[in-house]
């Protein structure tokens, strides 16, 4: 039942990953999609050993496999967010944000 749950929940996740990148009409190469579908799979695996874990009765185990490999996995996803689902600002002193001169 777990592993059922494990699987929609994450396809629902990139499911709205997917809607937010046309939302925000962000163009995406085909590159961030494979890392992005990598870091899901990383991310079931260090789900699918924790779980495979807890039920064969070894919580130290579990414990330990997730510390390992968990924070791992949150890195991935957090420079996944940072570096390709997000639309990059213009700052202060980008050229765009001065006035064009008059003609």
């Amino acid at each position: 039942m777990a592993d059922l749950l494990l699987g929609a929940g994450t396809a629902t996740v990139f499911l709205l990953l997917v809607q937010h990148a046309r939302r925000r009409q962000l163009e995406l190469a085909w590159w961030h999609w494979g890392l992005t579908l990598a870091g899901f799979a990383y991310s079931i695996f260090v789900a699918e050993v924790v779980l495979c874990l807890l039920a064969e009765g070894t919580v130290k185990g579990a414990t330990v496999m997730g510390s390992l490999l968990g924070p791992v996995a949150v890195v991935w996803g957090v420079l996944l967010h940072r570096l390709v689902f997000r639309r990059r600002r213009e700052g202060v002193g980008s050229a765009s944000s001065y006035p064009a001169e008059g003609n």
